[in-house]
């Protein structure tokens, strides 16, 4: 393994913007400590809570604060074979990665800073070992998320039905429709999606509709009330609102702060 930038709680103004429209040529792990949005590939994520990402080789990235504070971590490493790195990972590559704890991972960052920086005799090899544990750690908080899912009573039908809700945002899902689809009784299917997913049913519908509106204000021209329709908003005050709570901004700032 070879780095080429590491740095740990990286502070930046409010109006901060990092993009790459065609990526780098490293791997680029991320641990967001702000409320950011993210535009990876063809996909656009809002992160509220402590998030962490493997960002693969060459993959188009944007992303920027929706708070007056923004703090991350990030390395900049190459593998020596990039093949068998990869076949040694046991987590997805450029998929968001929540965590409550981060103890152990902070510990492990903060030893590969300061080898990096002293750059001793063994570093290179120290190096090495330390971004190899790193992921077993990363590792082991992707696989604790989604053994905590799988065990969730009825987890493949309310997998089903966050596939729909994720399908049709634009749809006006109600919560007995969605509670039909899983063959539950309503008040049962809302505990058991929340266990399953960490969310409500409801706020998932709310993020699915935003997201698309996402996609729609960033890829077309379609002033914000067609947007609204789009998704599935009949107020665009309503849409608005929500957009904003979301995200920190409404949607002609977004679309202006993704066009910079």
């Amino acid at each position: 393994m070879y780095i080429h930038f590491v740095s740990l709680n990286s502070s930046q103004e409010p109006n901060f913007v990092q993009e790459r429209k065609h990526g780098i040529i490293d791997f680029l792990f991320l641990r967001f400590h702000s409320k950011t949005t993210l535009m990876l590939g063809d996909k656009t994520y809002t992160i509220t809570k402590p998030c962490m990402f493997l960002i693969d080789s060459y993959t188009p990235y944007k992303y920027f604060s929706n708070s007056n504070h923004y703090t991350d971590d990030y390395l900049h490493f190459s593998a020596e074979n990039r093949q068998q790195f990869l076949s040694e990972l046991t987590f997805p590559l450029n998929t968001p990665i929540y965590y409550s704890n981060d103890s152990a991972i902070s510990g492990i960052l903060q030893l590969i800073q300061t080898e990096h920086e002293e750059k001793n005799r063994l570093a290179a090899k120290s190096i090495d070992l330390l971004i190899r544990y790193l992921f077993v750690k990363v590792s082991e908080v992707w696989m604790q998320s989604q053994q905590i899912n799988t065990s969730v009573p009825h987890y493949y039908d309310l997998l089903q039905v966050r596939d729909a809700i994720l399908s049709a945002p634009e749809r006006p899902w109600k919560i007995e429709e969605l509670a039909e689809l899983a063959h539950l009784s309503p008040s049962y299917f809302q505990v058991v999606y929340k266990k399953a997913f960490g969310i409500t049913c409801m706020t998932e519908v709310i993020n699915a509709k935003l997201e698309q509106a996402k996609l729609l204000l960033t890829s077309t021209e379609l002033p914000v009330s067609a947007v609204a329709t789009e998704v599935g908003y009949n107020e665009v005050y309503h849409f608005i609102r929500q957009f904003k709570k979301s995200t920190g901004m409404t949607p002609g700032a977004f679309r202006k702060k993704v066009a910079l």
